[in-house]
């Protein structure tokens, strides 16, 4: 289609003059033309890790699959666009992203990344909390509830910040064992401080929870658009509420020991949906920026 209109544009050009100037403004106008006619599709980063995140984007709607799932880009900003979690049992290797037409794909490399066991020892008292599933089930539905929509356009453009000032104890993705038993993967950071330290808005966005839970003890849960939350866990002190909207940087609690802790740190996690990812290329450049 595209060489044709160029062929059908160039014969016009000659036929109606021999001028170079005329043919040459008509060739880039068949080019410009032809271009904003092509939807286009696009992968950051296109070499990615278990655990990390990729945004696509395209300037028109596309419907994607990408390691047997589909996804559907949303209308944001006058583009299509979509954060797309991948997975921690992704095996390493080139995947491609393809539209559901299938006239479009972009390729996809998942690099080789290796997750450290993290041993955890805890009372007996304390383990116990986790089997306590009606208390967390009931929590769990209160969670889902706060990231079950999302703003369509993004509250923010710059990069997030780490959200407080102390020791990073727990990096993301580590296999955390607890009284030798493997848990769950520890799919956040833990930074440690004292009592009352001062926990920041790590972007601009919208607080959907504000809430005591069980495990998570005083937690904040942060709206920033397009399916992006950031989840701050076991403070001390709440200070915003559900329905306020907070810039990057503000206070929004202090830090503590709540729910399920053995000393105080928050536990700060980023959420594609209801699914976990690693906040550091959050923190290392704006994600339209990604390369």
């Amino acid at each position: 289609m595209f060489q044709s209109m160029v062929s059908l544009m160039m014969v016009v050009a000659l036929t109606l003059t021999s001028g170079t100037t005329v043919y040459s403004q008509v060739l880039e106008g068949a080019y410009a033309s032809a271009e904003k006619q092509q939807p286009s599709l696009s992968v950051t980063p296109a070499k990615t890790y278990p655990g990390d995140v990729i945004l696509v984007r395209s300037k028109q709607p596309q419907t994607v699959t990408l390691f047997s799932r589909t996804y559907r880009l949303q209308s944001s900003s006058n583009e299509y666009a979509r954060f797309i979690p991948i997975p921690f049992d992704v095996k390493p290797g080139d995947y491609k992203l393809q539209s559901a037409d299938k006239k479009l794909s972009v390729a996809v490399t998942v690099q080789p990344k290796k997750f450290e066991v993290d041993k955890l020892t805890v009372s007996k008292q304390m383990n116990a909390m986790r089997q306590d599933t009606a208390r967390i089930d009931a929590d769990q539905k209160k969670i889902n509830a706060a990231r079950a929509s999302s703003r369509a356009t993004p509250y923010f453009t710059e990069p997030f910040i780490v959200p407080t000032k102390g020791t990073l104890t727990t990096p993301f993705g580590y296999q955390r064992v607890v009284n030798g038993v493997p848990a769950n993967r520890h799919a956040a950071i833990d930074l440690a401080n004292k009592t009352g330290t001062p926990i920041w808005a790590s972007n601009n966005g919208k607080v959907v929870l504000a809430d005591s839970l069980y495990l998570t003890g005083n937690t904040i849960i942060i709206d920033h658009g397009l399916n992006v939350f950031s989840i701050y866990a076991h403070m001390s002190k709440l200070s915003v509420k559900a329905g306020q909207e907070v810039k990057q940087g503000q206070v929004i609690g202090q830090m503590g020991t709540t729910g399920f802790s053995t000393g105080p740190h928050l536990h700060y996690g980023m959420l594609i949906g209801n699914t976990y990812v690693n906040p550091q290329p959050f923190f290392d450049a704006s994600p339209f920026l990604w390369k």
